[in-house]
């Protein structure tokens, strides 16, 4: 929400909640951030065959306006930390690319290129 976005799976102050694909077809978000825990830039990007494979994957808003988003969810996302600012920066670079630039892109994030 501080750079500018809306957790529609979450809610602030608890753990992360498993979602089902069917949730996520029923509100077909703007953006999809695609960030597992564990997992560095480049094995997310290699496990988006699992998400791009389902059928209803191109139906997605955010796959259909180019707004899915990769991250490093290993470093900046899946645990607190001193990168939370940086974490932070992430969300606003990706979210609002004509506004912030703080040099992450291709680092902590990518868009993704299916």
């Amino acid at each position: 929400e501080m750079a500018g976005g809306v957790n529609l799976f979450g809610e602030i102050g608890r753990h992360s909640p498993w979602i089902a694909w069917e949730e996520v077809v029923d509100k077909d978000p703007d953006v999809l951030l695609i960030a597992p825990c564990g997992f560095d830039l480049a094995r997310t990007r290699r496990e988006m065959s699992r998400l791009v494979r389902r059928p209803e994957w191109s139906q997605l808003r955010a796959v259909r306006t180019d707004r899915v988003i990769l991250a490093d969810g290993n470093q900046f996302f899946n645990r607190p930390g001193p990168r939370l600012v940086e974490s932070l920066e992430i969300l606003a670079e990706a979210l609002h690319p004509t506004v912030f630039h703080f040099g992450h892109e291709g680092r902590g994030w990518e868009r993704w290129r299916g």
